[in-house]
This record gives C-alpha cells, structure tokens and sequence, in this order.
C-alpha cells in the first residue's frame, strides 16, 4: 500500500500558467530526479553563491529588494562559468524528461513537452522557457531546499526568498506587465 501512495503522488501534477499556456508539472521518479539534481547544482552552485553576495551579511533583504546595479555583477560572474552546452543540457533534462505536458492555448488538449512542441511553445518566448524551468526545480526540489536550511541556513534563505508567495506574486506581475 506504501508504494501506492508514491504513486499517486507522481500522478498528480502541479499546474502552472507560463505565457499564454498551462503546463503540467508531475514530480519526477527518486533516481532520475536523484540524477537531475547533480545537474541542477553544478549549473545553480556558482548562481546561488553569486547572489548570496548581493543579499550581504545581515541577509535582511528579499530578492525583489535588491536594485539591479547592485546585483548585475554578482550575477554576471555566476553565470561566466555557465556554457550554452550545460544550460541546454540541464534546460532538456528539466522540461523533455516526459514529466510535463503543455495546454496551449486556444486547444482543451494536453500534448508531452517535446522538442517540437518547445520549438513552437517557447519560439520568441525564450523566458518563458526559464520561468517553467523554475517551476520543475520548485515542484522536484522545494522540499530539499527547505530541508537543508535548517542545515545550513544562507543557501535556503535566498532560496525562501526567490520562492516565497509574495516574491512570486511580484515576478509573476513585473512579468505580465
């Protein structure tokens, strides 16, 4: 019965407008997620220490507080070790792993994001693209990130930060707007 339970989780996707479409988020299986984080940290690592630097010592300020000038060059030199080959790769792993489907507008079906799909999704929408990568760590990983702030404190911190409701709320509208 306990394995039952494992798989209704994975059955029960998290649904999320990105752009004009809803995407289906459904939690990846333990060890190819397991293999996907490995990933997700050798290309997040340098980032998330990048802005660590923006956030200080005193880590009292929220991502959406940061001014722009203030944080360009700490991300610009994050993302100087990031090649277009390890971004591909980790954006490919995240979205075309059969883990989530696309309801495009004007249509009432589901299709499997695949790289057909994503050409003609994310053509001219390349954000978007990065804004539902977010949403796959966050349904694959919050628990993680939660977890391992009690263990280390600074890295979950800016990760509550980025993902907090009212953070959320405030990148959703800056990016409708």
């Amino acid at each position: 019965m306990n394995g039952s339970r494992n798989l209704l989780k994975m059955m029960n996707p998290t649904i999320k407008p990105v752009g004009d479409n809803l995407f289906y988020i459904y939690p990846l299986p333990a060890f190819p997620s397991a293999n996907l984080f490995g990933k997700i940290t050798a290309v997040l690592s340098p980032l998330l220490g990048g802005i660590a630097g923006v956030f200080g010592e005193s880590g009292d300020k929220k991502i959406m507080d940061i001014g722009v000038e203030e944080a360009i060059p700490h991300i610009t030199e994050a993302f100087s070790s990031l090649s277009g080959d390890r971004l591909e790769e980790l954006l490919r792993s995240l979205l075309l792993s059969g883990n989530v489907y696309v309801g495009r507008a004007g249509t009432t079906e589901l299709e499997m994001l695949t790289e057909d799909a994503s050409n003609e999704v994310f053509c001219q929408n390349m954000q978007d693209m990065f804004i539902l990568a977010y949403h796959v760590i966050n349904v694959n990983y919050k628990g993680f990130f939660d977890m391992f702030g009690d263990l280390s404190g600074k890295v979950s911190e800016i990760w509550k930060k980025m993902t907090s409701p009212d953070t959320e709320d405030s990148t959703q509208d800056s990016l409708e707007t």
